[in-house]
């Protein structure tokens, strides 16, 4: 269990977050044992604070530099030499808390002793003024007797008055009900003849509603007939395009791949505020149901992730450039991108490209899509399938221009593979 003080507590969240990125996650990393992800800069220092015995142990941890600790000794005010030590800093900075704690529990103690004394003077003014209260009431109570006396009085001639008004009142009524009868009869006659009217009205307006209808059911089918027509037109969830030539009876698919990897990585980068574009309509509408996402990277050690849902899928690939600020760059050509199709109109598609973060180039990317149309719509098709592969550059490595591994025996393959998946 781990033994944090609260001002301990508020002091290393201060120092963790003043480390960088890297080193913060490989600290949790180191922590937790590998064994808990965290997402975030809030995450990783929760899981570092909960698995950490104390602050000193956690101070002592190799990625909290010593620069770290010197800084939130100055930004606090504390004294200290600028040639110290690690240890002396530590040592430094647990007293500043030890000495902090001590002047918070004094605060807390002197606010519940005025809470004390306030609670024991409102006693004593709430009993004064219940004594004061009790002989108001006994005045009251005399004056109440009296009035009761006089409403008794008063209620006798109310009563009389009410009877020659209930009298009067069922005078008035009677004629009312003789003149109301007397009208509604009138009104009788007058509605009668409405009702025959309208009647006639009535038919002539349902005859002409059946005709509109047997209009509209014509037209309905006209259209469901125009939109079968236009199945071959392409259209990626929110992009309209005119349907790509055909080749030998199938699909053109370089115009498809060229088109999709367009859409897909100006949608996907335009949730990086770097980018300079207003972020577009980014979610899991794009992907299917039960789509799939294979994710591995390499930084110092290789890693994968699985993540299945539209929901997951979008989520992940939307962290990447929304929280981790990356930007893709496909490679859209003949040496960067592939694609193929198979007889059941499913699409492979792999590309090629550059990472990059700010003005930095970090590393390469290889991904894979695997596209599936949605039997309605103008040809609409949704993601069913994503294998994304990141590889962070080393040194002052340069990439002039990146090359697709995926060659077209392995995508075939691939879209081998997504075929089962669908049966």
């Amino acid at each position: 269990m781990t033994q944090f003080s609260v001002m301990q507590k508020l002091g290393c969240t201060e120092i963790l977050q003043s480390l960088n990125y890297s080193d913060l996650f490989a600290l949790k990393d180191t922590v937790a044992s590998k064994q808990i992800n965290a997402w975030t800069t809030k995450e990783a220092i929760n899981v570092i604070l909960n698995c950490s015995q104390n602050a000193e142990e956690l101070l002592k941890r190799r990625k909290v530099v010593r620069e770290a600790i010197l800084k939130y000794l100055i930004t606090h005010d504390v004294v200290t030499s600028a040639s110290a030590d690690k240890q002396q800093l530590i040592d430094k900075v647990l007293s500043y808390w030890v000495q902090e704690e001590w002047k918070r529990k004094a605060v807390i103690n002197q606010t519940k002793h005025n809470i004390l004394v306030q609670a024991r003077n409102q006693e004593l003014e709430q009993k004064t003024k219940e004594k004061a209260a009790k002989a108001k009431l006994e005045v009251l109570a005399q004056e109440v007797k009296m009035a009761k006396r006089d409403l008794d009085q008063a209620r006798q001639v109310e009563d009389q008055l009410k009877r020659q008004m209930e009298e009067q009142a069922r005078k008035q009524k009677e004629e009312r009900v003789r003149q109301a009868d007397e009208q509604m009869r009138r009104q009788v006659k007058k509605q009668m003849k409405k009702q025959a009217e309208e009647q006639a009205r009535s038919e002539l307006e349902e005859q002409i509603k059946r005709k509109v209808q047997e209009q509209m059911r014509e037209q309905a089918q006209d259209e469901a007939k125009r939109q079968l027509e236009l199945q071959m037109n392409i259209h990626f969830n929110v992009m309209q395009s005119e349907a790509p030539p055909l080749t030998n009876g199938d699909f053109d698919c370089q115009v498809i791949g060229e088109e999709f990897c367009q859409w897909f990585f100006v949608l996907l980068n335009s949730q990086n505020p770097s980018f300079g574009r207003q972020p577009e309509e980014w979610g899991p509408q794009h992907f299917w149901e039960d789509a799939i996402l294979q994710f591995a990277y390499s930084v110092k050690e290789h890693h994968t992730e699985h993540h299945q849902s539209s929901v997951m899928v979008s989520q992940r690939l939307l962290s990447l450039v929304k929280d981790e600020q990356l930007l893709f760059n496909p490679n859209i050509g003949q040496n960067g991108m592939r694609c193929v199709t198979s007889p059941h109109g499913i699409v492979a598609i792999a590309v090629a490209g550059t990472i990059h973060k700010n003005i930095q180039c970090l590393g390469i990317f290889e991904q894979l899509f695997g596209l599936v149309r949605t039997p309605v719509g103008r040809s609409n098709w949704k993601i069913k399938y994503v294998n994304l592969q990141m590889k962070a550059l080393s040194g002052q490595q340069e990439i002039i221009q990146p090359s697709l591994s995926i060659e077209l025996p392995a995508l075939m393959a691939h879209l081998n593979e997504l075929s089962v998946l669908l049966k």
